[in-house]
């Protein structure tokens, strides 16, 4: 919209708080915050001028401002022809949008919701004629009821393991003969949910300065081998991480018949995690795990922001690397 006017009547429309977007380009700029009508009237116009200076579009967009968002999305396959479901992952564990912990399926959702936001992602994706493993990721507005539409990604997630332990489907290998031009073998009834799945990434990185990248050589790697535990990971004794790509170097997952059941296994698995040489952030995987509020489920984005830097109990030094708490 390139008026104040419109902006008003759409804000008026869906309630605020609203953001004010950029329609030209991202990165923060002409981006604004409205609490209200006062501030819309004198917000608009600046992201606009910061708009048009950044990206020769002074148009903006005005949308729903979420104060209690989830990051809620929905694996599915697709030939060309039919598409299926595999169920929702909650990936709310966030740091500067940065996802660290995901699982599945989403914990607490109610489950109207959960077959809506199915039924949205497998529309979209016939709409599109999709062909390939794909994610459709949606917000989740609680205070609202509501989702969003965020974006779809076209290929394999990193968290995509916690799908494949709860439905023993092979994502990578389905992704591989949908590009061979085979058919999907499965109808969404073939599809089964058992249990639930989480997953920690795990990064070469210091938490105690401002999560820096930690790179070096690794002098010893080890993981716990357990029936229940899944390691994803390129890293071996005497690799060397460089400074100058993803700082992430494995992917430990958990599964477990109940949501309590594979958290428990994962923070036990994770203190037997011995990584030498360089640091990691396995210890902020064990704070979050263990605080009361990951533990009941159904977080927000907001999750993050409270719990760091970590407040520690009265007379008692927190450790970032190892000491668990009780914060949010």
């Amino acid at each position: 919209m390139a008026s104040l006017e419109e902006a008003l009547a759409v804000a008026d429309a869906i309630g605020y708080p609203v953001l004010i977007k950029a329609v030209g380009g991202g990165g923060g700029r002409g981006l604004k915050r409205a609490d209200d009508r006062a501030a819309l009237i004198q917000l608009f116009e600046l992201a606009s001028a910061e708009a048009l200076a950044a990206f020769g579009d002074g148009r903006v967009y005005v949308e729903c401002f979420v104060t209690q968002g989830r990051h809620v999305e929905v694996q599915i396959l697709g030939d060309g022809q039919s598409v299926i479901h595999l169920g929702d992952r909650d990936c709310s564990v966030q740091r500067r949008y940065q996802k660290l912990i995901e699982e599945a399926p989403a914990p607490g959702l109610p489950e109207a919701m959960r077959a809506e936001l199915h039924a949205a992602a497998v529309r979209f994706a016939r709409f599109i004629g999709y062909r390939s493993a794909g994610t459709i990721e949606f917000l989740v507005d609680v205070p609202r009821n509501r989702f969003y539409f965020l974006e779809m990604n076209a290929r394999i997630q990193v968290e995509h393991p916690v799908t494949e332990l709860i439905t023993g489907v092979d994502l990578v290998e389905a992704q591989l003969a949908i590009a061979q031009g085979h058919a999907l073998p499965w109808a969404q009834s073939d599809i089964r949910f058992e249990g639930h799945a989480i997953e920690c990434r795990i990064n070469a990185e210091d938490t105690d300065r401002d999560f820096a990248p930690s790179p070096g050589r690794v002098k010893t790697v080890r993981f716990p081998d357990h029936p229940a535990l899944r390691v994803d990971t390129h890293m071996q004794s005497g690799a060397t991480i460089p400074p100058f790509y993803d700082s992430m170097i494995a992917k430990v997952i958990a599964r477990g018949a109940t949501r309590d059941e594979a958290r428990q296994t994962l923070i036990q698995a994770l203190t037997q995690v011995s990584i030498d040489g360089v640091k990691t952030n396995i210890g902020l995987h064990l704070n979050v795990l263990d605080t009361p509020a990951f533990a009941r489920g159904g977080i927000d984005t907001g999750f993050w922001g409270a719990i760091w830097p970590i407040r520690p109990l009265p007379g008692k030094k927190v450790n970032h690397e190892t000491e668990s708490r009780t914060v949010y």
